[in-house]
């Protein structure tokens, strides 16, 4: 009889801690389950946020080619989906070593809007230069064709030379503008080098034009072109000098998307997967 009861008694312990062995693991296993839902649920809360980013990125590298309203607006889209996605993954995080990758990601991410904002502001004074340069190499121009020109009537002395220099001249001026805005869109090395080269032809057959037996009539306008031409200079200069500045940033903000995706691929996701395994396994 007694042996009966201490059977009994240990079959009731044996019973008892399998249950409670039971419910120790059952709640284990939804912890596990829970902690894997989260992080499927990252997954595509992640991959909205690298697209996004990556959308953000052509639309600025579009802008900076041909500006546009509608890839401003896709930039400015993108960086809104950016945020609201990152605000959903933030929430979704449950250890500090992610804490960290997230804010190594947002660090970085706000580093690159501030480039991105300084490549539109630099894109926009290049179009206001731009239209600048345009404008005075036109006004440059309207004074060899309405002023100079009509001055070389039949009779005047070096009449043929004096056509063939302005001719020179004003093919040299549409050159140089020309290679600049070639080279504010395609940063061409060629176009570079070709903007001085015409810039020396303009002064070139000026001066050439300038030794001629020039007469009353021409010399109002010669100092107004000169004048004008200068400033027309200027500002194919400073257009240039902003392609090239355009083109170094473009530059290092592509290095930037880079290291951002560095991070979406080699930090966030690996972790993510290590984990998903790790929990898997339990």
């Amino acid at each position: 009889m007694k042996k009966n009861v201490i059977i009994l008694i240990l079959l009731a312990v044996i019973v008892f801690g399998g249950i409670l062995g039971y419910q120790f693991i059952s709640k284990e296993r939804q912890k596990v389950d829970k902690i894997l839902e989260v992080a499927w649920n990252k997954v595509p809360t992640v991959r909205e946020i690298e697209v996004s980013f990556w959308e953000a990125a052509n639309a600025i590298f579009y802008y900076t080619t041909d500006p546009s309203a509608v890839s401003l607006k896709q930039y400015q889209k993108e960086v809104r989906e950016i945020d609201k996605f990152m605000t959903k993954y933030k929430a979704l995080i449950d250890t500090e070593e992610e804490k960290r990758i997230a804010v190594k990601l947002e660090k970085l991410w706000k580093d690159s809007i501030t480039e991105a904002e300084g490549l539109i502001k630099l894109r926009q004074n290049m179009i206001d230069i731009t239209k600048k340069a345009w404008d005075s190499v036109h006004e440059a121009d309207d004074i060899i064709d309405y002023k100079i020109q009509p001055t070389f009537i039949e009779g005047i002395p070096d009449l043929i030379e004096k056509e063939k220099f302005v001719r020179e001249i004003e093919v040299s001026i549409w050159e140089a503008i020309n290679a600049t805005n070639f080279y504010l869109y395609s940063h061409s090395d060629d176009a570079r080098r070709e903007f001085p080269l015409q810039l020396e032809d303009v002064n070139k057959y000026w001066e050439m034009y300038k030794k001629l037996d020039i007469t009353a009539t021409e010399k109002p306008y010669i100092k107004e072109f000169e004048d004008l031409w200068q400033h027309s200079v200027e500002l194919m200069k400073e257009c240039n000098t902003l392609a090239d500045e355009l083109k170094e940033k473009k530059l290092s903000f592509w290095k930037s998307v880079l290291i951002v995706d560095d991070v979406f691929d080699f930090e966030i996701q690996e972790y993510m997967k290590k984990r998903r395994e790790k929990k898997t396994r339990l």
